[in-house]
């Protein structure tokens, strides 16, 4: 992986009301770069000074190592991207608008038109009018549209806004693909955390124009701090094992659930032990252990909230 963005020491303000305070990070070729926060924490500012929409005030910002403002075109043709909605001409087909667009842009051949057609899974329909398309489909197009000139650097801002669960996934799928196969810095803004947390390999939080932090999203489950973790188990007598269990361990908390299945919350600081002695006593006692692992709860919005102590709310 190769740098893909820089940002050092950037400030934002509109009149007296400051909307970047400081902001520094660096994101790299083939990773899923998440930047998250509440509706009016920056997001987007950040992302319109990125792709040169707004004039940069203080700090620096580079894309592939090309300064924004020493060498502007350099840094923009190493970037394509999506800012709230893709513009596109409903009355031409899919194949018509990327044409179109393939025509402001340097060395874009048929061969790289029908690759980006393949990426972002468009070919049955690339000949149909615009207006017949979904809203997913035209998200996709949108997409194939900023990945005509090969870009380094690929911007999105809440690109699934007003998707369905099901154009989400595919979106997803798509935007990982290119990431780790194209060797593309995918860049996304949302405040949709449980999204972020299946796409991205790293997220950066900002709350009220401040960056929080800037971790894989391992590292920011890991930070969250938790009093108890939660097993499930599984064995060849349900009622047994739970009255065997409970006698042996009645100060900690289980729950019965269906196919002789339960799950037993343990104190997180001596959790490998006490679960050791759990199992022995299982199978000592003549019972058949089928099956033992651990309950995973912790959430990007969970960290979310315990690093920023926002509880996500909306920031004016």
């Amino acid at each position: 992986m190769s740098s893909a963005l820089t940002i050092k020491n950037i400030n934002k303000s509109f009149g007296k009301r400051k909307v970047l305070h400081d902001v520094s990070f660096e994101t790299y070729t083939g990773e899923v770069f998440g930047f998250l926060g509440p509706n009016g924490a920056g997001k987007t500012t950040l992302i319109k000074l990125i792709v040169g929409l707004l004039n940069l005030e203080e700090g620096s910002i580079s894309v592939c190592g090309y300064d924004i403002h020493k060498d502007f075109e350099a840094a923009m043709s190493n970037i394509g991207g999506i800012v709230e909605n893709p513009e596109l001409y409903r009355y031409m087909t899919g194949m018509q608008n990327l044409r179109q667009y393939a025509n402001m842009r340097k060395g874009v051949t048929d061969e790289r038109i029908r690759e980006v057609i393949e990426l972002v899974g468009l070919s049955n329909r690339i000949n149909d009018k615009v207006g017949k398309y979904s809203l997913g489909m035209r998200q996709r197009l949108g997409l194939a549209q900023s990945l005509l000139h090969k870009p380094k650097v690929l911007v999105l801002d809440e690109p699934t806004n007003g998707l369905d669960p099901a154009g989400i996934k595919h979106l997803r799928d798509i935007l990982k693909n290119i990431a780790h196969h194209e060797d593309v810095c995918v860049f996304i803004s949302s405040h949709l955390m449980s999204e972020m947390e299946l796409m991205c390999d790293r997220v950066g939080i900002i709350v009220r124009g401040e960056l929080k932090s800037v971790q894989t999203i391992d590292e920011m489950l890991r930070s969250i701090d938790s009093a108890t973790a939660t097993y499930e188990y599984k064995t060849d007598n349900l009622s047994k094992t739970v009255l065997l269990i409970r006698e042996r361990y009645p100060e900690y908390a289980l729950h019965e659930g269906e196919e002789q299945v339960f799950t037993i919350d343990v104190p997180s600081e001596n959790c490998n032990e006490i679960i050791a002695d759990i199992n022995s006593l299982i199978i000592s006692s003549g019972l058949r252990l089928y099956s033992v692992y651990m309950h995973d709860t912790r959430s990007l919005e969970d960290a979310f909230i315990e690093l920023t102590d926002e509880g996500g709310t909306q920031i004016a």
